[in-house]
């Protein structure tokens, strides 16, 4: 294991994580002179809506990035901090990524964080991850222009089935996530109920309807739901699987 770790968090892998990362930083600019441009030519937002966008895009950004963080730093101590930059640091999920790795590992029987995770084991994890990770940027590709097709099509003929399909999709995406975290379906022998996740899952929504019940009144409360709702979440989790240890 020290000496994957060695290898893993050498001046090579880190070369090649800045250069990546800097890519992605550098989009990120582009995209945003681009947008601003764009808003200044058809001024589409004024100063102050545009002050309120930044500041809330700031403050829902802090909840995510704690849950981030906690998960990178586990996954630093698996497959070293240049590999978790070039993964964590992209695209993707953190989460996906730690299972990921743990599934290369596997794949050559070896486990992450023991003595038989080998230099072999840890480049099947890169090689996992990295392939894993591959459908986001896959399907962005080569489906980004038809679904801009196919949206203006539907506009054109029914302008509520957009507004309708724009409401559900998220709603099944995270009650599709919350489904799979809450519920443990190990090999499908035994459907058990994970009661520290169920426990965040509850503390998460029951903080988010209360931040944007309080936020009719105080409306900075509704900037940092999101944040909130996640730190509430997690502090119930952690409470509760103390609690069911």
């Amino acid at each position: 294991m020290e000496d994957v770790l060695s290898l893993a968090n050498g001046p090579v892998m880190w070369v090649f994580a800045t250069c990546i990362v800097a890519v992605v930083v550098v989009q990120a600019f582009l995209y945003l002179r681009m947008t601003l441009a764009f808003s200044d030519r058809f001024a589409i937002l004024s100063p102050d809506e545009r002050s309120t966008v930044y500041k809330t895009a700031a403050i829902n950004s802090i909840g995510p990035a704690i849950a981030i963080f906690f998960v990178a730093v586990s996954l630093i101590a698996m497959v070293g901090g240049p590999v978790t930059l070039m993964r964590v640091g992209v695209i993707g999920s953190a989460v996906f990524e730690f299972v990921a790795a743990d599934a290369g590992a596997k794949a050559v029987g070896a486990r992450l964080g023991t003595d038989s995770y080998t230099l072999q084991a840890f480049t099947t994890s890169v090689w996992v991850m990295t392939l894993g990770g591959m459908g986001w940027l896959l399907s962005t590709f080569f489906l980004t222009r038809n679904l801009g097709k196919a949206q203006d099509r539907l506009n054109a003929t029914n302008p509520a089935l957009i507004k309708a399909m724009a409401t559900v999709t998220p709603v099944a995406i995270f009650a599709t996530l919350i489904a799979n975290t809450a519920v443990d379906k190990s090999w499908l022998s035994d459907v058990t109920i994970a009661v520290d996740d169920l426990s965040a899952i509850a503390a998460g929504a029951i903080a988010m309807i209360a931040l944007n019940a309080f936020g009719t009144r105080w409306s900075w409360l509704r900037e940092w739901s999101v944040g909130l709702s996640l730190v509430a979440g997690m502090t119930a989790g952690h409470i509760a699987a103390i609690a069911t240890a």
